[in-house]
C-alpha cells in the first residue's frame, strides 16, 4: 500500500517567517496526504514542539516522517548526534528517520556496522538520501554503503531516491535508478530546470525530468513524497497525478 507524503518545504514562506511546523499539520491533511515530513532545520529545538506535532498528527490520522539535514557518517565514526535524532524522531511519534550518508572514506566496515547496531532497535527505519553534494551522496558512495548493509543482512535501512538531486551531482538519473532501485522504498519527487545558468527546484510538471517514467523504475517504492515549495493548488493537483502514476 502506498503512502503519500508532503515535505514541509512546501510551505517555505511560512517556515521562513517562523511558523511552527505544528501549525502545518492540518494543512497537509487538508491537501489529501497520508503523512507529513518534518524538517529538523525548521524546528525550534524544543521537545514541546515535537510533542505538539506528534499530537496534532495523531489526532488527524497523519503519519510522521522525520527529515534530518545531517549525515549518518562523519569521519571515522557514526555521527555523534545519531542517537539524539532517533530520540527526536520517537518524540514525533515517528518510525521514519531520514539522513544523508556522508563520506565513507575514513570509516571501516566494522566501525560502521558497530555504530548502526548501537542505534537500530527494530522499532524504526532509517532512509538515507542523496542530497546535492557529491561528498555525501555520490552514486559510488551510495552503492558502497548498500553493499555493506546488504552483506550484513540489515533490514531496517533503505534508500530515499530524490529524482531531481542527481542533476546537481551531474549524474545520470536513469543510471542511478538502475543501480539503486533494489534498495529504494521512498521516492522524493520534485523537478528541476536551469534558469540563467542556475539549477532550481520546480514542481513535477514544470521541469525537465520525465518523472512518470522514473517512478516506474522502482518496483519496491511505496512511499512517495512531494518536496518543493509551491502553492496549495499545484501541490493538490500534483498529488493526484502522482497517485495516478503509482496505481
Amino acid at each position: 500500500m502506498s503512502t503519500y507524503v508532503l515535505n514541509t518545504i512546501a510551505f517555505k514562506k511560512d517556515l521562513d517567517n517562523g511558523v511552527s511546523q505544528s501549525r502545518l499539520v492540518e494543512k497537509v491533511k487538508q491537501l489529501g496526504f497520508d503523512a507529513i515530513e518534518i524538517r529538523n532545520e525548521f524546528l525550534n529545538g524544543s521537545k514541546n514542539e515535537r510533542l505538539a506535532i506528534a499530537k496534532e498528527a495523531q489526532q488527524l490520522g497523519l503519519e510522521v516522517f522525520y527529515s534530518v539535514n545531517d549525515v549518518l557518517v562523519t569521519g571515522d565514526h557514526l555521527n555523534n548526534k545519531a542517537l539524539d535524532y532517533v530520540t527526536e524522531m520517537k518524540e514525533l511519534n515517528s518510525s521514519h528517520l531520514k539522513l544523508n550518508i556522508g563520506s565513507l572514506s575514513d570509516i571501516s566496515k566494522e566501525e560502521l556496522l558497530k555504530g548502526l547496531a548501537a542505534i537500530l532497535d527494530g522499532q524504526f527505519e532509517i532512509a538515507v538520501e542523496n542530497n546535492q553534494t557529491l561528498a555525501d551522496s555520490s552514486l559510488a558512495i551510495t552503492k558502497k554503503f548498500f553493499e555493506i548493509i546488504q552483506d550484513a543482512g540489515i533490514k531496517d535501512i533503505h534508500y530515499c531516491f530524490d529524482i531531481a538531486n542527481w542533476i546537481w551531482l551531474d549524474t545520470d538519473v536513469d543510471q542511478a535508478a538502475d543501480d539503486l532501485k533494489q534498495f529504494t522504498t521512498y521516492l522524493h519527487l520534485k523537478n528541476a530546470v536551469r534558469d540563467q545558468g542556475e539549477l532550481k527546484t520546480v514542481p513535477l510538471e514544470d521541469g525537465d525530468l520525465n518523472w512518470r517514467a522514473l517512478i516506474k523504475k522502482f518496483p519496491f517504492a511505496h512511499d512517495f513524497g512531494l518536496e518543493y515549495a509551491g502553492n496549495a493548488e499545484t501541490i493538490a493537483n500534483e498529488l493526484g497525478l502522482v497517485k495516478e502514476a503509482t496505481k
